[in-house]
């Protein structure tokens, strides 16, 4: 049980030592030419690790605008993604708080729903089905913290697309959201 113990330990430190690096990929820009001949650019990053390795520091907008990309939008695309990293930090835990509580709730109630349930089975060592239900439950948890990380970046292109569609459409960048799965 303590190998097991050690291992989680070993994963959890993992993932938080490379979603403290881990940041998008070179910038990609894709020119799109509409049959009238207007132009148009999509800023995409090249990304290369899931979004729950992303570093909060390291966010970056996916975006597009009309024509070519200006030095004014690209300053006011660099402001929004600053604020919104500050955002972002501010109103999400710690990726390792949010993977060992998600594990640590996960471990409880299995516990608890497995320790009870085996009461239902006559001659059955209670504690041991408790601590099976609570560590393979808690596995279970840790994981699910970990996919949950990935909710950051959708938090920081919300931001981006409240600041610049919403706040500031002069600037006429739109920031395209990739999927949350």
């Amino acid at each position: 049980m303590k190998k097991n113990s050690s291992l989680i330990l070993v994963a959890i430190l993992a993932t938080a030592l490379l979603s403290s690096c881990a940041g998008p990929g070179a910038i990609k820009k894709i020119p799109v030419t509409m049959p009238g001949g207007q132009k148009a650019t999509i800023i995409a990053h090249n990304q290369s690790v899931p979004d729950w390795m992303l570093s909060k520091k390291k966010l970056a907008l996916n975006y597009m605008v009309k024509g070519d990309v200006s030095p004014v939008q690209l300053a006011a695309v660099a402001e929004s993604e600053r604020a919104c990293r500050i955002y972002t930090d501010t109103v999400r835990p710690d990726n390792l708080v949010a993977v060992f509580s998600s594990g640590v709730l996960y471990a409880g109630a299995g516990y608890l729903g497995v320790g009870l349930g085996s009461h239902s089975f006559s001659g059955a060592v209670h504690a041991q089905y408790a601590r099976y239900g609570a560590w393979a439950t808690g596995v279970a948890g840790t994981a699910n913290g970990v996919i949950t990380l990935g909710g950051q970046t959708y938090t920081f292109e919300n931001c981006g697309r409240e600041v610049l569609e919403s706040m500031f459409p002069e600037y006429k960048v739109w920031v395209i959201q990739k999927s949350p799965y």
